[in-house]
């Protein structure tokens, strides 16, 4: 009898230490943690190209913490965030007072795709880039090809892009 309860003890406490912070997510941790720049956005129109001063970058770190970089008017600034996931959810505290709940997942070509929306309706796409523990240095960017092309886009959220319509 003592024998039968010590195993199921043993038992127990391997499928204790053995689950993870989001055992109801079909996403594991480590598939999110890493650094991810905004590489397209899509909407009711189509996809487009997010570049220049648009293109923005998560890290998101192990422990949980992150950090947001963007351009602003002041140059290449970031935000230091707190962050969880819950199933197919998001949930960013940045350190400035700002909070985002977001629907994530990955699209076919391994890239973080996030949005407001559980149907994913209007997202935007975030490739890998290199290691998170890298200092924020200036972000990549791409220059349109053709002026003609570039498709201006405006914030939603901090972390999705939206076309800008024609009347703004």
């Amino acid at each position: 009898m003592k024998k039968i309860y010590m195993i199921a003890m043993l038992a127990l406490l391997s499928m204790t230490m053995t689950s993870c912070h989001d055992w109801d997510s079909p996403y594991y941790v480590d598939d999110i943690v890493g650094s991810w720049v905004s590489e397209y956005g899509a909407d009711r129109y189509g996809s487009y190209d997010i570049m220049g001063y648009d293109v923005v970058r998560y890290d998101f770190y192990y422990n949980y913490t992150g950090r947001y970089t963007f351009y602003s008017n002041y140059g290449l600034s970031y935000v230091d965030f707190d962050w969880e996931t819950r199933g197919n959810r998001l949930y960013i505290r940045y350190y400035d007072g700002d909070f985002e709940s977001l629907y994530f997942g990955y699209d076919d070509r391994g890239y973080l795709i996030l949005s407001t929306d559980h149907r994913f309706y209007e997202y935007t796409a975030y490739r890998p880039y290199g290691g998170y523990y890298e200092p924020s240095k200036a972000l990549p960017s791409k220059a349109p090809a053709d002026a003609s092309k570039a498709v201006a886009v405006k914030s939603v959220s901090r972390a999705i892009k939206a076309r800008a319509t024609e009347a703004e």
